[in-house]
């Protein structure tokens, strides 16, 4: 088993904001999200502490390229709402298209005691969406409690009931 452990530093320029307030759009989105059936966690479908996430971070709403989200939006289309709104130019970053439902432990995470994390806020994008798309009992990534050692178990035995699977 490959174990691969890295420390990310990070470093944005943001520029100064007004005090964050939710607006109309954000709260109308919010609103279709929910009128729409996408109100549930998009990495693994719980429905309680839902959060609504900016893909394109809400800190950068003034240094967007509104054309290139627009097309962002239409390549990662989460909900379908690219291709429906194709023709509608994205002129705020509350835009619906701009957004994705995580629970809480998705949106900023849960941590264990080595400080790692399952939040779109804490991981590389291969990694916080691999928690979506690995086959059941495999996911790289410790979940809610879990520690390294329980999610490197968690996954040895998978591998494991798999090469009995295909030796049989």
């Amino acid at each position: 088993m490959h174990i691969e452990k890295r420390t990310l530093r990070t470093f944005s320029v943001a520029p100064e904001k007004a005090e964050r307030e939710e607006s109309a759009e954000f709260r109308a989105a919010k609103r279709r999200l929910k009128e729409d059936g996408h109100f549930c966690c998009f990495i693994c479908g719980k429905t309680d502490d839902l959060q609504v996430h900016h893909l394109i971070y809400y800190m950068f709403a003034n240094l967007v390229d509104f054309e290139k989200l627009k097309e962002f939006c239409e390549q990662v289309d989460i909900y379908g709402y690219g291709r429906l709104l194709k023709h509608v130019p994205i002129t705020t970053i509350d835009d619906i298209r701009n957004m994705i439902v995580l629970c809480q432990d998705h949106h900023t995470g849960t941590s264990d005691e080595i400080g790692g994390s399952t939040g779109i806020h804490n991981l590389p994008l291969g990694e916080f969406m691999m928690q979506k798309l690995a086959r059941p009992g495999c996911n790289p990534i410790p979940q809610d409690g879990e520690s390294f050692e329980e999610a490197m178990e968690r996954v040895r035995q998978h591998q494991k009931r798999e090469e009995q699977a295909a030796n049989e």
